[in-house]
């Protein structure tokens, strides 16, 4: 049972909540190789990053992509709890959390739900193979996500894994290079897939794509496919993710370098 909110005047008991019409349509499936949102099937949205927006924590990044917006913090590596084994590695930890107001449902206990849970196993496997843990015995490392807005679940892992990549490199964390993602689907009447889909064309899609990858070493870190894809469709689609991946990881640089002349400036 939900505990009652006291910081809130309670309704009356019985009552309903106002139901408000809209002017606007609700969007359809487009049969052109226009999306709803007007972009072309290969076209991302434009992506805002910045590093170091949390003071109290060693590193952390805010990215924003259309109406997907996420705030990563990381703290450590710190020594791991006496209690712990002895690991010759350090301990990734990471915790998704949806704020309230993130989705059109609100959230009464954010971040207790398998959505954010699968969140967090995804990202943890994105970053993991580019991370030097065993120069970090003994040592844990703590990674904190935060979905401000959340544009579907789909996009928040590929936008997701960027930020905390660009948070781990603000921090500190020795890594064999920064890890980007990019995600797309294949609707059901179009032979293209389209890059960096929003909640309403990953439902009416019929394949889910997910990549993460480290562009300067050209090493996939994770993969996932959900539906069926042509064979041929898939490879043109990896392609054209990668390539996403390679500029995203341009933008990951120069916000990590605007921290550092941020840095030197205040110096």
């Amino acid at each position: 049972m939900q505990a009652q909110d006291r910081r809130r005047y309670t309704a009356p008991e019985g009552s309903t909540a106002l139901q408000y019409t809209s002017d606007e349509a609700a969007p359809v499936a487009s049969t052109s190789a226009v999306r709803l949102d007007g972009r072309q099937p290969a076209q991302v949205r434009p992506v805002y990053l910045q590093a170091g927006l949390v003071t109290g924590a060693a590193g952390s990044a805010y990215i924003e992509a259309g109406r997907t917006k996420l705030l990563c913090a990381v703290y450590g590596p710190k020594p791991t709890p006496p209690s712990a084994p002895f690991s010759p590695k350090a301990r990734l930890q990471v915790e998704v959390k949806f704020a309230p107001f993130a989705s059109g449902q609100r959230r009464f206990v954010p971040g207790k739900d398998t959505e954010a849970s699968a969140l967090a196993v995804t990202l943890q496997q994105s970053l993991l193979p580019a991370l030097l843990l065993e120069t970090l015995p003994k040592s844990q490392i703590d990674l904190f996500l935060t979905v401000l807005e959340s544009d579907g679940w789909d996009g928040d892992v590929s936008i997701g894994v960027t930020a905390a990549s660009v948070a781990l490199a603000s921090a500190g964390i020795s890594m064999r290079g920064l890890v980007t993602g990019c995600s797309a689907v294949l609707p059901d009447s179009q032979t293209q897939a389209w890059l960096d889909p929003t909640r309403e064309e990953v439902r009416q899609a019929k394949s889910y794509i997910s990549l993460a990858c480290i562009p300067a070493m050209g090493t996939v870190t994770n993969l996932r496919l959900s539906g069926e894809c042509p064979p041929a469709i898939l490879q043109e689609t990896l392609t054209s993710a990668r390539e996403v991946c390679a500029l995203l990881h341009g933008a990951a640089q120069k916000a990590l370098l605007a921290q550092t002349a941020q840095t030197d400036d205040k110096a």
